[in-house]
């Protein structure tokens, strides 16, 4: 069965590293020059260099062209690891606090080789993912949403004889301990939609930096938007932000469910499923907007109503699997509008089992 949240309160972040005007963000130029410390206007957020943080590898700057074309400098730079088989990085941070870490990956012809390389990506000891540059020109990144059990990170970077590793950014940002929590392991990000929406979208318009993408599902739906406030928008402990939450999506026959489905690499992984709902209309007194939520064919969530203004975050309280997962959403007898959603965060449960330390190169 799914859960509900709709607590609204003050966010309180503690953090031992905090840039300027956001508590609980550390946000790391990896590459940048000794000393570095500057806001990136475009976001507003406040990035230093990765000095402090390891002491091996060289710094590099991709290529002029690939510069013109990404406007945010904290993309500019890097630092490679030409030497060692592993290096890490150590971050202080408040141990047993909620964590979204994500790295950041732009090769960018940075040694004038064109050559993309692959290598692995540690959180500790753990395998955390294989990196395989795709495209040079193009950002990629890896999220977790992760409990440390010490007083620091390390995330480290593995040469597995396919190219030189290499990293362009590390950002942290701490979330509230309530939310995304699981029966066990951490949650690294599937897929995270602002459905209705025409843009991708992060901080300012999200408090937590989350990266909100598009997403074409495939599905039949019609567009809504509405114009949301920050002063009259009531937000719950994931605050996904008026701006996220301005769009939503129905389907296009409105007597049709409203489905969201997906097929698992591996029928044994698990996810984590959180729904966010806000009614854009205001509803006459002779329309109601009602649905039930099921999950491959069995109720989830019953009679629900999305709230006018007001965030409604619907999640699954232990991991889900199968060969195939559908959601579908299905208005009641009693209900003469059509279900709406207006954002989802799919997450895959990552079981790191070996230590949060890993006795390699680089960390100070």
């Amino acid at each position: 069965m799914g859960m509900s949240s709709t607590f609204i309160g003050a966010l309180v972040l503690v953090i031992l590293i905090q840039a300027k005007g956001q508590p609980g963000f550390i946000s790391i130029d990896c590459g940048a020059e000794a000393g570095a410390n500057y806001t990136e206007p475009s976001l507003q957020i406040n990035y230093v260099s990765d000095e402090n943080f390891i002491n091996t590898g060289v710094r590099g700057t991709i290529a002029s062209e690939e510069i013109n074309t990404h406007a945010q400098q904290q993309l500019w730079r890097l630092r490679s690891f030409p030497e060692g088989k592993t290096n890490c990085y150590k971050i202080n941070i408040t141990r047993g606090s909620n964590y979204l870490i994500r790295t950041l990956f732009l090769y960018g012809n940075y040694d004038g080789r064109n050559m993309s390389p692959q290598f692995d990506l540690l959180l500790g000891a753990n395998l955390w993912d294989t990196v395989t540059i795709q495209n040079a020109s193009i950002t990629q990144f890896n999220e977790i949403i992760h409990v440390p059990l010490l007083d620091f990170i390390q995330i480290c970077l593995v040469n597995t004889g396919n190219g030189t590793p290499f990293i362009t950014a590390i950002e942290l940002r701490t979330l509230k301990n309530d939310t995304y929590v699981t029966e066990s392991g951490s949650l690294e990000r599937y897929l995270r939609c602002d459905l209705g929406s025409n843009r991708s979208y992060r901080y300012w318009a999200d408090d937590y930096d989350r990266f909100w993408f598009t997403c074409d599902i495939k599905e039949v739906w019609t567009q809504l938007s509405a114009s949301i406030s920050d002063d009259s928008f009531f937000e719950n402990d994931y605050k996904p932000g008026a701006t996220i939450m301005s769009t939503a999506v129905t389907p296009a026959n409105g007597n049709a469910p409203l489905v969201i489905g997906w097929e698992p690499e591996h029928e044994t992984d698990e996810f984590y499923v959180y729904m966010h709902f806000t009614e854009l209309q205001v509803l006459t007194t002779n329309q109601t907007r009602q649905f039930n939520i099921t999950m491959n064919g069995e109720l989830w969530f019953s009679n629900f109503s999305p709230q006018y203004m007001s965030v409604n975050t619907i999640y699954s309280p232990s991991g889900i699997s199968g060969k195939e997962i559908k959601f579908s959403l299905e208005r009641t007898e009693n209900s003469t509008l059509p279900p709406i959603i207006n954002a989802i965060e799919i997450y895959k449960v990552k079981q790191f089992n070996q230590s949060d330390t890993f006795q390699g190169h680089g960390s100070p």
